[in-house]
């Protein structure tokens, strides 16, 4: 029951990264638009910022699919 609960929970730590990333384009976005003369270097920061939450994310992801192949 508790390798249950705790499979859940793992699961929900899947969505802050992918709101991190949603946030962090959009911003990227706006700053581009501002000044595209800093695109490179905008571009460059957000595709770090995106790989480091989305590791996060996989990180939360795995270790829920190993709770839960221990219930069975």
């Amino acid at each position: 029951m508790g390798l249950a609960i705790g499979a859940g929970l793992a699961v929900t730590g899947v969505g802050g990264p992918a709101i991190g990333v949603g946030l962090a384009a959009s911003k990227s976005l706006e700053g581009m638009a501002r000044q595209p003369e800093a695109t490179g270097r905008l571009l460059a920061n957000t595709l770090i910022f995106a790989a480091l939450a989305e590791a996060l994310g996989l990180f939360a992801f795995l270790i829920a699919i190993l709770l839960f192949l221990q219930l069975q």
